[in-house]
């Protein structure tokens, strides 16, 4: 199948629609403007005729061009080009110009843009680490810290290695035989003092 590629830049004409396709999956359509313009004999440039373009775009980049988009900013377009017939509410069929982008991107030629990296999970609504807490505690994590209460199990060093040895019931009715609730110890087992007790047989 022959397919044209076209790349072109232009102005967004009309505001990004997101919208879901049967199968769940997002696409988002907008309309692009593209006017050539020559230089005459006198030094002069002056425009051409002024071309329109249906875009569509799917999945995570239909996404991420349906919140970074708005009308009147001017944008560069990779896809394919495809010509779609249709039929007007007179009756009267036409033709019309159609890009299924497979990139997009403002033209910096023209101002500035910010750009902020989203996985592409994230970018479909599938990402459950994007949560905001949820971050937080993958932040806490990193720093060798739990969310909570800032502390780690005692059979746990600071680099979240575990010991192999650890016995739960142990740490269990050793806290209870302190005194303390029967409830996990927490602290350093590399620096903080701590007592050797014996495994009690069942």
């Amino acid at each position: 199948m022959n397919e044209i590629r076209i790349t072109l830049h232009g102005n967004v004409v009309s505001e990004p629609v997101e919208r879901q396709a049967r199968n769940g999956s997002p696409y988002t359509t907008f309309r692009v403007a593209t006017t050539p313009y020559r230089r005459t004999a006198d030094g002069r440039f002056v425009d051409g005729d002024t071309s329109f373009y249906d875009v569509i775009a799917f999945n995570a980049l239909a996404a991420n061009a349906a919140s970074a988009l708005r009308k009147g900013q001017p944008v560069l377009i990779e896809g394919t080009l495809a010509i779609k017939t249709y039929v007007g509410n007179d009756g009267t069929p036409g033709k019309s110009p159609q890009i299924d982008a497979a990139r997009i991107g403002h033209d910096l030629s023209w101002g500035r843009a910010s750009f902020e990296r989203v996985s592409r999970a994230a970018a479909l609504g599938h990402d459950r680490t994007a949560d905001p807490d949820v971050q937080a505690t993958i932040r806490a994590m990193a720093e060798g810290e739990s969310a909570s209460t800032g502390l780690r199990p005692a059979h746990v060093d600071a680099d979240g290695v575990v010991d192999d040895d650890y016995d739960p019931e142990s740490d269990v009715l050793s806290s209870a035989h302190d005194g303390g609730d029967a409830a996990l110890a927490t602290g350093d087992p590399e620096t903080d003092d701590y007592e050797v007790v014996e495994r009690v047989s069942a």
